[in-house]
């Protein structure tokens, strides 16, 4: 299949990202296909969001940066369809969140793991907007998961962190759970960098726990809606 050849190509680092594939006549010959197949092969490899093609002067397909939420668009739409409850997704986000807290508190490199999490020690909501407390508890479990070191459970957690956030999350508002969520995260992120791996467990357990309660004491109905599929 000419996507999986070209695949193998980024991946044996003939190109990086950033960088541009070659011409569509290079590429035909590399390959040996047609015109209508290579074009097919790119456009199923932007869809998957590992290449972007960009328009005009100086513009043809790039490799782009490997992205959780494309990962999390298609699993959205399996769930969507197999029916699951946002009561399961949460569910499936307790299970896999505290993994991860406790994998990064056991590294030893307790630089790097102060050098990630010093903005959120000592955070304070009341500086901020409501975008920028979003973001900023959306980049606090994006920082735990690329500190894993495995690249699976890393991207499985991100995609379904990813689906959390845009059906969940959505409805709970950081600024009036500003408080109880600040401090939730500068409790962890001390844990993880003491490396007090069961206490990071136990303090994101607590986390979710409340996120979910947070999000359920507005209708306990709400548990029971399906997942949605979002473009």
């Amino acid at each position: 299949m000419t996507a999986s050849r070209i695949v193998d190509d980024i991946i044996g680092g003939r190109v990086q990202v950033g960088e541009k594939l070659p011409t569509e006549p290079e590429m035909l010959e590399r390959y040996a296909v047609s015109r209508e197949s290579l074009r097919e092969a790119l456009r199923l490899l932007e869809i998957q969001g590992i290449i972007d093609i960009k328009r005009g002067p100086g513009g043809g397909p790039f490799v782009a940066p490997l992205n959780s939420g494309y990962l999390a668009r298609t699993s959205s739409l399996y769930f969507h369809l197999s029916g699951a409850t946002h009561m399961e997704l949460l569910q499936t986000w307790a299970i896999l969140e505290p993994s991860l807290a406790e994998l990064v508190a056991q590294k030893p490199d307790r630089r790097a793991k102060r050098a990630v999490f010093a903005p959120f020690i000592d955070y304070d909501p009341d500086a901020h907007q409501s975008d920028e407390l979003f973001a900023d508890f959306n980049n606090f479990h994006a920082a735990i998961a690329q500190l894993s070191g495995n690249r699976v459970l890393t991207l499985v957690t991100q995609s379904v962190t990813h689906i959390v956030v845009e059906n969940v999350l959505r409805s709970v508002d950081p600024v009036s759970e500003r408080s109880m969520l600040s401090h939730s995260h500068e409790d962890i992120a001390v844990a993880i960098v003491d490396g007090r791996a069961t206490k990071a467990r136990k303090l994101m357990a607590e986390h979710i726990g409340e996120v979910r309660d947070t999000y359920l004491s507005r209708s306990p109905d709400q548990g029971l809606m399906p997942v949605e599929w979002r473009l």
